[in-house]
């Protein structure tokens, strides 16, 4: 009773500058990390596992590789190195993995021009679709879907999170406003547990992205319950009681209204006026510590997510409960990137990094939620908010007439073109454009189609969004290399690194290659690559823990973590993960024999910035030993 009583008074505390604010503010966090402290442990054992799982399929992978445990031999055995012929490249990884294995009637298939070599039914219809994959399973039908970002809008099933890996999604975004904190729990562990299950079917790590958006600041009324078709008549004389439970954020009825305003309850007395949206007038009965007793005064409808007004004395501006909640709650699990509902102004950044800092959280990178039809003005005022911002998530409002052509303002459309240089990632909700509300002008497919990392649909709706995803393509493969050649060249690094992302995007372009591959530490040369929108994918190689935090949040980016426990030699290591990074292409059959894959990677020992790359012609079964030659050649007695 005394914690939630105090968890009540930090608000008036801290608007007072009383010293005993950061007391109360202690207390609350130390409350709500009691009630998370299960939660967390039930992350942490799932990622616990993980990492096992991603350190011992490393090993097996580079024992079937090799025919050796290069994090134990290799160092003393320079002559290990001979063995390293084709017998250890290919057909040994089929034994490690079990579902997506390459065969070897499939390794004849792409070698061989010998049509009599296929199998009955390839050689039956491969006379009449030349150049088409006779699909033997249903997983492979699915097609790559990596510049997707699924929002997590209801509890889904482990087979849900199953096929949205299968399929390539690698980013995934919870609304912590819906739904008590457990059941985002439950979500998370549930998508762990499904990362090391494709995992197991691979042979290789699978890791994706996990983001969160916060609750608003300002209080909103939650989501009507699923059973409520329509909207609901408050009529007058009506008793309602408002309650800051979670656990009806998403199931709010007549008689009881979820509001994010925990703060807010100890501010009220009895017979205040609280307004629901325009109309709705509810008059205070009695308040308690976690619900408030009101009857309809003026008639209205009550929908979802309806902006709620309290009395004066009740300030909005303050930091909420359900802010701190949901910070400590990311904290705890391991999400590293959070969205603001609102962009606010530069004093709210100011005061959200500071509650950051005071929660230990300001190693988190604060996104901000930006509706981009709905900017106005052509005087750049709004220019603060690429600069101040990590990324950002971009809607777009639905037209009064429908279907309407969108159409942006000089403020919308520079603070697009200010995100895209900064290089930070953008993603666009493009739902709107998904059901034709929204028509896209030509002149503006650079900020629909070019500007955005990934595109946002929630669970709900992703199994509709054919139209948007085939239009997008499309646009994006007729303008990617028009807008390369268009872009200035202006290298503002202090490495040359620019110029360097450009050119290799340029030479994957020009030799279309298939599969963009960087060998590094850091995601620097990752986000610079992606900056120029290559049409190629990019697998990032790398053994740092905390780039799966965020990297697949950039456009065409997948990360293969590379668990380790030896780094004794630089160019051992970087050519463990080419190594590493060219079997599971082969093994998953994303570069097929034969085709042109872009290497990148650094080659001066004591750096971990990417200066150099190559392009490699993909030999399936001699891949190893090509790039014990190719990758140092200056130093061919090292690997011979």
């Amino acid at each position: 009773m005394d914690e939630i009583e105090s968890e009540g008074n930090v608000s008036a505390a801290s608007a007072e500058g009383s010293p005993e604010a950061p007391r109360n503010m202690e207390r609350v966090v130390k409350s709500i990390c009691r009630r998370l402290k299960v939660t967390a442990y039930d992350v942490e054992r799932v990622l616990r596992a993980k990492e096992l799982l991603s350190w011992l399929q490393r090993r097996k992978a580079f024992i079937n590789l090799f025919g050796l445990d290069d994090d134990d031999v290799v160092q003393g055995n320079p002559e290990d190195f001979a063995r390293l012929t084709s017998i250890h490249s290919l057909k040994i990884l089929s034994r490690f993995s079990p579902m997506c294995s390459v065969s070897e009637d499939l390794t004849n298939e792409d070698i061989s021009e010998d049509m009599c070599q296929l199998p009955f039914e390839e050689e039956r219809w491969g006379n009449f679709f030349t150049g088409f994959q006779i699909l033997d399973s249903t997983g492979v039908m699915t097609m790559n879907e990596n510049r997707k970002c699924i929002e997590l809008t209801t509890v889904r099933s482990q087979e849900d999170f199953h096929t949205y890996l299968l399929s390539g999604i690698r980013c995934f975004l919870l609304d912590l406003f819906i739904g008590p904190l457990q059941e985002n729990q439950d979500l998370i562990v549930q998508l762990r547990e499904a990362e090391i299950a494709v995992s197991k079917e691979y042979g290789f790590p699978v890791v994706s992205t996990i983001f969160a958006k916060l609750s608003p600041r300002y209080q909103y009324t939650g989501y009507l319950s699923p059973r409520m078709t329509a909207p609901v008549e408050m009529k007058k004389g009506f008793k309602v009681m408002l309650t800051t439970d979670r656990s009806y954020s998403r199931m709010c009825t007549s008689q009881v209204i979820y509001v994010n305003a925990r703060f807010l309850l100890f501010d009220l007395k009895e017979f205040d006026i609280i307004l629901l949206g325009d109309d709705i007038q509810l008059m205070v009965r009695s308040v308690r510590l976690e619900h408030v007793y009101c009857c309809v005064c003026r008639p209205g409808i009550l929908q979802s997510f309806m902006p709620v007004l309290f009395p004066a004395r009740c300030s909005r501006f303050r930091v909420s409960y359900e802010e701190i909640e949901d910070l400590t709650f990311a904290r705890e699990v391991g999400i590293n990137v959070v969205v603001s509902y609102i962009s606010g102004s530069v004093a709210y950044v100011d005061d959200m990094e500071k509650v950051m800092s005071s929660l230990q959280c300001d190693g988190l990178r604060l996104y901000t939620r930006v509706v981009l039809n709905e900017m106005k003005g052509c005087d750049g005022e709004l220019n603060w908010i690429a600069e101040r911002y990590d990324g950002f998530i971009v809607e777009l409002a639905n037209p009064e007439n429908i279907p309407d052509i969108l159409r942006l303002c000089p403020n919308a459309e520079c603070f697009m073109q200010q995100a895209y240089a900064a290089k930070k990632p953008i993603l666009l909700d493009a739902w709107t454009i998904n059901e034709e509300n929204l028509r896209v002008d030509p002149s503006h497919y650079y900020y629909a189609f070019y500007y955005p990392d990934k595109y946002v649909f929630k669970s709900d709706n992703n199994g509709h969004s054919f139209y948007f995803s085939f239009l997008q393509s499309a646009i994006f493969d007729h303008i990617a290399v028009a807008a390369l050649s268009k872009m200035p060249h202006c290298d503002a690094s202090h490495t040359g690194a620019d110029g360097l992302a450009r050119a290799i995007v340029a030479a994957s372009m020009e030799v279309q290659a298939k599969v963009i591959v960087v060998c590094g530490v850091t995601t620097r040369m990752v986000q610079k690559i992606s900056h120029f929108r290559p049409q190629a994918s990019i697998l990032f190689v790398s053994h740092m823990r905390s780039a799966e935090d965020y990297v697949s949040l950039y456009h065409n980016v997948t990360m293969l973590s590379f668990r380790t426990k030896s780094f004794r030699d630089h160019r051992r290591n970087i050519f463990r993960k080419a190594v590493f990074g060219l079997a599971y292409l082969a093994s998953r059959q994303i570069a097929k024999h034969g085709e042109h894959i872009v290497l990148v990677y650094n080659s001066d020992t004591g750096t971990t910035f990417p200066e150099k790359y190559l392009i490699y012609k993909f030999d399936k079964l001699h891949f190893v030993e090509h790039l014990s030659a190719s990758l140092f050649p200056t130093a061919q007695n090292f690997f011979d």
